[in-house]
């Protein structure tokens, strides 16, 4: 993986949090776009990993899941998490050709990848002033699945400069393929 300065993290971390909160495509420069760039753009998820292990297992709570062994529950999370921060960078590969929009691919992923610190975090605060009831993060949790699903229909638009037709279609597969890997995990889980 890319060697990735403090001073690099920083502004891609501030960055992603203006891009995702405020939906600022002058922010997508800060990210780079080139292959190297997406490369250190995998150390997103890396610093998030904590946080999203903590939540998963907050999650759990009170369900089926909570039944299985702790390491078998957290081999299962870290093989899940693995598949989902790549799944999706590898498809847009071919979505990037497809839409003959190869030169928008660096700069999606590495903008994708990076704005899985300010979901985290927010994800974080929402289960440590709500809870994590039953497996779910409530309305909360519903409102931040929709802002994440609408800027990534606004990134796709502005990357690949396509119609919302294409966006919105790029933006459910990977909802649906998310939702896969979701349902992979419980069902190993459940046994």
């Amino acid at each position: 993986m890319q060697t990735l300065t403090p001073a690099e993290a920083a502004g891609r971390i501030e960055a992603a949090f203006r891009l995702f909160l405020t939906f600022d495509t002058k922010q997508l420069p800060r990210f780079g776009d080139d292959i190297s760039d997406v490369w250190k753009s995998f150390w997103a998820p890396v610093f998030v990993l904590p946080l999203h292990l903590w939540i998963t297992l907050a999650r759990d709570v009170g369900t089926p899941a909570d039944a299985a062994p702790f390491l078998y529950r957290l081999v299962t999370e870290l093989s899940t998490y693995a598949i989902d921060v790549v799944y999706w960078p590898l498809a847009m590969v071919m979505f990037a050709d497809l839409l003959q929009r190869p030169e928008g691919y660096a700069r999606y992923v590495s903008a994708y990848n990076w704005v899985a610190v300010p979901v985290s975090v927010i994800a974080t605060g929402i289960v440590v002033t709500m809870g994590a009831d039953g497996g779910t993060l409530g309305l909360p949790g519903v409102a931040l699945l929709f802002w994440m699903l609408l800027f990534r229909i606004k990134l796709a638009r502005k990357v690949f400069d396509c119609n919302i037709g294409i966006a919105v279609a790029l933006t459910a597969g990977d909802f649906f393929l998310g939702q896969f890997v979701i349902a992979m995990r419980a069902g190993v889980l459940a046994g």
